[in-house]
């Protein structure tokens, strides 16, 4: 067991030895700051209108085109509302455990989003330095139009998402201050109206972790080892822990073939997989509120960028 101090943002993790799930910043908004800085490029119909997302011949969904010049944002907190085909979605720089330099830069051509600077060290044993992410849904007095989230769980068809990434070279081979996680984090709520202006879920999290570093880990412990599921890619270690900071349990899905830069499946299958399979972790009767893709940095990580991302939820 490990024994994590309090952090500065206010409360205590125990018997996990990494965050593993996102978690409540220092800012009072929660996940990525106050929405006084979100702008939009799509313009007014983009994801005004909820509409059902095309499922591709892998259970997954086809990424937009990043419309609108290119910029950068910079840390602790920043945001940016973008319209990626029919879909909007927030892509956040968001760094808590941290005061270190960090600087996302967005819309470069080849990709949605790059870290360009990361200065800050978490505490493998604890709190990475944030989570620069992107996500479709409601959090934190964020809201991605369109989205039809929440979503009751038994009500869900399908939840096609795609996400490639890549690390630029940014490993743990290449520079031992390299660890980070690339991580779907995705939120559940006891309520048909979410949590939209809170920084934490009632219900609890879910987590799809394509990459896991040496040096840090889910929350919890391994329940299940080298589960396969009907549909999806791979082999999966299942890890399930209290998530202290936010009284709800945090279910993980950590993909043993490691890394994995590119994967199209439906998430449904996981959220049912959780549902049937994983007891006291996700249930029908939650609601579905968001969807993130992204990275939590304990060190290093230059370069890590997602080259592009798509989610829906019918």
């Amino acid at each position: 067991m490990h024994i994590v101090p309090t952090f500065s943002f206010g409360f205590v993790l125990l018997s996990l030895s990494a965050l593993g799930c996102d978690s409540p910043p220092s800012d009072p908004m929660g996940a990525g700051g106050t929405s006084s800085t979100l702008s939009g490029t799509g313009g007014a119909m983009c994801g005004s209108v909820t509409v059902a997302e095309p499922v591709n011949d892998t259970g997954g969904c086809t990424p937009g085109e990043l419309t609108g010049l290119p910029g950068s944002m910079n840390g602790p907190v920043g945001e940016r509302l973008f319209c990626l085909g029919n879909r909007q979605y927030l892509l956040q720089i968001n760094e808590w455990g941290s005061t270190a330099a960090q600087t996302m830069d967005y819309g470069g051509g080849s990709y949605y989003f790059k870290m360009s600077q990361q200065a800050g060290t978490g505490n493998t044993s604890g709190a990475p330095t944030g989570f620069p992410s992107m996500f479709i849904g409601a959090n934190a007095g964020r809201t991605t139009p369109g989205s039809g989230l929440p979503k009751l769980v038994s009500s869900i068809a399908t939840a096609p998402t795609t996400w490639n990434w890549t690390d630029n070279g940014a490993t743990e081979a290449a520079n031992a201050n390299n660890i980070y996680n690339a991580t779907y984090d995705v939120w559940f709520s006891t309520s048909s109206a979410g949590e939209p202006a809170k920084s934490c879920p009632s219900g609890g999290f879910l987590m799809v972790w394509l990459h896991k570093p040496s040096r840090a880990q889910p929350i919890g412990s391994v329940i299940n080892a080298a589960v396969t599921i009907a549909g999806i890619p791979g082999t999966w270690d299942v890890w399930i822990g209290p998530y202290n900071g936010c009284g709800v349990p945090c279910i993980s899905y950590v993909r043993k073939e490691d890394p994995a830069y590119s994967m199209s499946f439906d998430l449904n299958l996981f959220i049912k997989d959780a549902v049937n399979n994983r007891p006291n972790t996700i249930t029908n009767a939650m609601y579905l509120t968001n969807i993130f893709t992204g990275f939590e940095i304990w060190s290093g990580g230059v370069g890590l960028q997602t080259t592009n991302f798509c989610a829906g939820v019918n």
